[in-house]
């Protein structure tokens, strides 16, 4: 299963070993939790990857714009009150949350409509970002 879509030009600047290990990267993510939407996205707001369960109501353009407006906010409060660097934003209701994870030059947003994972989640994703990170900064 390619996670890749072929509508964003900003693939182009990977090749073909390189998506093919971020979309292995992304499927060790689903496998390892029960997210209802898996994003790789560009610290611009750029979708990369994105996967969904059938159902999933929100479109993957404003999943990937949130996640940026996220990571960019959770970015400046962290170096404001001098914090060395952003691992993660969670975002939590009562039933649902949203991980958004840096992953050097992109981040991964997950979603979820059951809370009960999220511990999971949030090692999962700290697990594969700093992989993703390492390999492309």
């Amino acid at each position: 299963m390619s996670y890749f879509t072929s509508r964003n030009k900003l693939i182009m600047s990977l090749n073909q070993t390189d998506a093919q290990q971020l979309s292995a990267y992304l499927a060790n993510i689903t496998q390892n939790t029960e997210l209802d939407a898996l994003a790789l996205v560009t610290r611009e707001g750029m979708r990369l990857a994105y996967s969904a369960v059938p159902g999933y109501e929100v479109s993957p353009d404003n999943l990937s714009a949130m996640g940026a407006v996220l990571l960019q906010s959770g970015n400046d409060s962290v170096t404001k009150i001098g914090y060395n660097k952003l691992i993660e934003v969670v975002l939590r209701g009562k039933k649902s949350f949203l991980v958004v994870s840096a992953a050097g030059r992109f981040f991964l947003i997950g979603a979820s409509r059951s809370i009960r994972d999220l511990g999971k989640t949030v090692t999962v994703f700290r697990y594969y970002s700093k992989k993703i990170g390492e390999t492309y900064q």
